[in-house]
């Protein structure tokens, strides 16, 4: 079993999505799937100002880094990113998942979500949308108004067994953050054979 925390409005989730998925199918293991909806992220600093102070400068360059990162990433997996995710919510998005892993179809829901969203072709915060994708899915009776609590409850169990950086995997009770922590996670669940990736 490979628990899977993750969050619709990160890219480092959206980055490890489809490697989780790749690594589950090729050694037959299901995912616990843990949508988690972290702060909604602020407004995108702007382009460098001649008046930046040094940590200013500091963040800046730092997220310029990672977006590269990111970018180059993408690229390489094939995937569209149109957007950013600032000041977006996921938490109603992540409630929809809660209800698709309630229906059997969290992982259709889950990529449909996270890719298209990405893409620029879905707002994860209009309930309505969310509830055709639900419907689409063959998951209906979703109820956008009526979700705060159970989703609390879901984050608060998902911090309780240690998750507070996202994405993160759950392996033989161990807390891993990052897909770059995929090959330690294939060589655990193969049975620690041969030497650890080091």
């Amino acid at each position: 079993m490979i628990a899977f925390a993750f969050d619709y409005i990160s890219t480092a989730s959206l980055l490890a999505f489809t490697p989780t998925c790749t690594l589950a199918d090729e050694l037959d293991v299901p995912i616990e799937w843990l949508p988690v909806p972290a702060n909604a992220r602020p407004v995108a600093m702007g382009p460098k100002r001649d008046d930046e102070s040094v940590p200013e400068r500091h963040s800046r360059v730092r997220a310029e880094y990672v977006a590269m990162d990111v970018a180059r990433y993408a690229r390489w997996q094939g995937i569209e990113i149109n957007r950013d995710a600032a000041g977006v919510d996921s938490a109603l998005a992540c409630a929809g998942g809660l209800w698709a892993h309630g229906h059997g179809v969290a992982r259709a829901y889950h990529e449909q979500v996270i890719t298209e969203f990405w893409a620029g072709r879905l707002d994860i915060e209009n309930g309505a949308t969310l509830k055709s994708i639900l419907d689409g899915l063959g998951a209906p009776g979703f109820d956008d108004q009526d979700f705060e609590a159970p989703l609390a409850a879901h984050k608060a169990s998902v911090e309780e067994r240690g998750v507070h950086t996202l994405p993160a995997y759950l392996v033989e009770e161990q807390v891993f953050v990052g897909r770059a922590h995929l090959p330690m996670i294939r060589w655990l669940l193969q049975g620690r054979d041969g030497p650890g990736p080091l």
